[in-house]
């Protein structure tokens, strides 16, 4: 039994493979790439501006997925944490007489309206 294959479909195959190749080879580094940057369908990085250059290090070091990082952090002592706690304390007296303060005088009944005079 011939199967038919219309003159549409025979023109979609060989452009499906070249669109796949193109996006194949703008994918990756190896393979099409070198065809797709002749054809003009992948590009190349560009260089960095000036300021960006000068604005990153030259080594980046960046800590690896997966690892942890084990570098001597400096403690503070504890009398340090025993003056920090002290502020703390302070500052919520002082924020707790200050709440008291202005409740109270919320608490203050409104003042009579005034009266007009009757002549």
């Amino acid at each position: 039994m011939p199967t038919e294959i219309s003159a549409k479909k025979l023109l979609l195959i060989p452009a499906l493979v070249v669109a796949g190749a193109a996006l194949a080879g703008c994918g990756s580094d190896e393979g099409f790439k070198g065809v797709a940057e002749a054809a003009g369908l992948a590009t190349t990085p560009q260089e960095s501006k000036a300021f960006v250059r000068e604005a990153r290090p030259a080594e980046l070091e960046y800590v690896p997925v997966g690892s942890s990082v084990t570098r001597a952090a400096p403690r503070k002592p504890v009398e340090d944490y025993k003056k920090i706690e002290a502020a703390l304390d302070a500052k919520q007296k002082a924020n707790e007489a200050a709440g008291t303060t202005a409740k109270a005088l919320g608490a203050t009944p409104p003042p009579e309206p005034a009266k007009i005079p009757q002549n």
